[in-house]
């Protein structure tokens, strides 16, 4: 055996013997998810070991940059172009064919000598950062979470250096959020999986098609095991196909019409094999959600019909209606076809019997992007080169809003940073080389009375400003709602920046009045932002379908870090579908001109 990299959720590396299951092994089949994750968990176990900072920080940055990368990794490792990446060198280019080729990790032997790789997997629990991770296990031995579990109930950790009171509580409640979110991911990790799986079932002799289903096509924020359908006439030909997939690393069960194996992303996948001549009930079925399902069978008793998976029956007699598209199984019922997203039985089939579907906002509607990063605070791009990736984007403007004065720990811009600023953005604005138009912006802090960084007659001078939480996660109900309340009364401040400040998985929202703060965004003409990073979807569905109902405006923007996470802006669309919204109430669907009149400044 040797070590071998094995994403799981969280990712660990363990030691597994190299499947083969032909006389020349497959090349396993990665996604970028799972590159990303490996090279983050790398870089974590490097800085628990106390390797130079350097060196684990170039892993972090390696993960961002293939996370945020368009193309397929490893069409772009067959093509020996794993270096044009952002921050990818020569050396992380050579771990990262390794990890393509076969699953080793080089130099994780050295590491894991002196560090087990299962500590990484303690820094999952919130609260738990790589110097603590590296006590518990110098101190405890404490190398996965049941050894810390095991700690706190036999009161191992009180008196550890850094580890009062507090601490341990907190641990104890991370622990507790960790085992509730383990079991899912992220749409932006499952997603791209389940995209690569469809194609390769698609291209099996005898397919017919072959998509994903469940939550993914409904475009949850998370998901849990991914489930595939099939249409092809020869279930077991598919199934036996399915089992030799680059993709699998492990068969767990399979059937003549079910397969269910562990993946490189170390994620389950359910492969389901139907008649192509009910293809369109099962894809209905098996999309869901289990509401509209059901809400779906009422409709269809009602008119004398059943609805399963294998098609829609009339109940007397028994005969079996079209059913080989989804449009021919809601017709059957006298509906429309609701887009996936907004299948959750929230009016959407009271709007389908009456033969209308919404009309949700999709990329080719977006514009530009108004919350965007730069080197002069935490980004990792430069001013030119988020500019450059717009243009690839064909947006018309984006909007440049770096950190402000008071968030220090990032760079935030002083006076004389902002001037610089300003006069780079008219310099770049008046070179007519049909580039997008850049707006100056600023995302502002919201301090705990509800005050933003600089004077009105500085926050006059932006184009437009954002204000965000970025601190006081701790504070009640009351206060944290206080803040943002009266941070909307500022004449100057035209979006509130990802609401409530939660990382899925990581760190939990702030406590608020969620009905409050859109009232009041309603009352001012502030726009809310849906931030579209992977990690935020912030806002979600619901507060974006309270949002419409009070008729909130919403810019949908990727808070950029890097110049290729623009390419964010697909889950941010995504969700804001889930939650109704059209291109009619998205601040950054509109043209320009359009674009200015919506903010606040410009309508007080």
């Amino acid at each position: 055996p040797r070590f071998v990299w094995v994403p799981r959720a969280p990712s660990v590396i363990i030691r597994r013997d190299v499947l083969s299951r032909a006389p020349e092994p497959l090349m396993p089949a990665y996604d970028n998810a799972s590159i990303a994750r490996a090279l983050d968990d790398f870089g974590d176990l490097l800085e628990i070991a106390g390797e130079d900072r350097y060196r684990f920080l170039s892993y972090h940055k390696a993960a961002h940059a293939v996370l945020a990368w368009d193309e397929d990794i490893m069409s772009t490792a067959l093509g020996g172009r794993l270096t044009e990446i952002p921050g990818i060198g020569a050396k992380i280019a050579a771990t990262i064919e390794s990890l393509l080729k076969s699953g080793v990790f080089p130099g994780m032997d050295e590491v894991t000598a002196r560090v087990p790789a299962s500590v990484v997997e303690l820094m999952r629990v919130q609260g738990l950062g790589p110097k603590k991770a590296k006590v518990l296990f110098d101190e405890l031995a404490i190398a996965t979470i049941d050894d810390l579990e095991e700690a706190l109930a036999g009161g191992r950790l009180g008196g550890l250096p850094g580890f009062g009171a507090k601490t341990i509580e907190n641990i104890a409640g991370g622990i507790e959020r960790y085992r509730s979110l383990s079991e899912r991911i992220l749409l932006a990790d499952a997603l791209p999986l389940a995209e690569k799986l469809a194609e390769e079932l698609r291209a099996l002799p005898g397919v017919v098609d072959a998509t994903y289903a469940g939550s993914i096509r409904r475009m949850k924020e998370t998901v849990g095991d991914i489930d595939v359908l099939v249409a092809a006439d020869d279930g077991p030909a598919v199934m036996a196909a399915v089992r030799e997939l680059p993709i699998v690393t492990e068969v767990i069960g399979s059937g003549e019409t079910k397969t269910s194996v562990m993946t490189t992303s170390g994620r389950q996948a359910d492969v389901r094999v139907v008649s192509p001549e009910c293809w369109g009930a099962a894809l209905q079925y098996f999309t869901g959600s289990a509401e509209h399902n059901v809400h779906v069978r009422e409709i269809a008793k009602a008119r004398g019909l059943k609805v399963s998976e294998y098609g829609v029956f009339r109940i007397e007699g028994g005969a079996r209606l079209a059913c080989a598209t989804e449009a021919e199984v809601y017709a059957a019922l006298g509906m429309a076809v609701m887009p996936p997203e907004v299948r959750e039985n929230t009016g959407e089939i009271e709007l389908a019997l009456g033969g209308q579907t919404p009309d949700l906002v999709t990329l080719a509607d977006i514009r530009g992007d108004l919350h965007s990063h730069t080197v002069a605070t935490d980004g990792r791009s430069t001013l030119e080169q988020n500019r450059a990736r717009a243009a690839e984007l064909g947006y018309e403007y984006l909007g440049c809003t770096d950190h402000a004065y008071e968030l220090r720990m990032v760079g935030g811009l002083s006076l004389d940073d902002l001037e610089r600023q300003w006069e780079r953005i008219d310099e770049l604005n008046a070179l007519g080389d049909g580039g997008p138009h850049l707006v100056k912006g600023i995302e502002l802090n919201i301090d705990d009375e509800g005050g933003v960084d600089y004077p009105p007659e500085v926050l006059a001078r932006f184009d437009f400003c954002i204000a965000s939480l970025h601190h006081g996660f701790a504070q009640p109900r009351e206060q944290a709602t206080r803040r943002l309340l009266l941070a909307m009364e500022n004449p100057y401040v035209d979006i509130i920046g990802h609401p409530t400040g939660r990382l899925l998985g990581r760190r939990d929202p702030f406590d608020l009045d969620m009905e409050a703060i859109i009232a009041k965004a309603a009352e001012t003409g502030t726009i809310m932002e849906l931030n579209a990073h992977p990690e935020r979807l912030d806002l979600n569905d619901v507060h974006l379908r309270m949002a419409r109902k009070l008729g909130v405006r919403i810019a949908i923007d990727t808070d950029a870090h890097e110049a290729r996470q623009f390419s964010h802006i697909r889950w941010g669309i995504a969700t804001a579908r889930r939650g109704w919204i059209g291109a009619g109430e998205v601040l950054n669907a509109q043209p320009l001109p359009v674009m200015r009149s919506w903010l606040k400044r410009s309508r007080a």
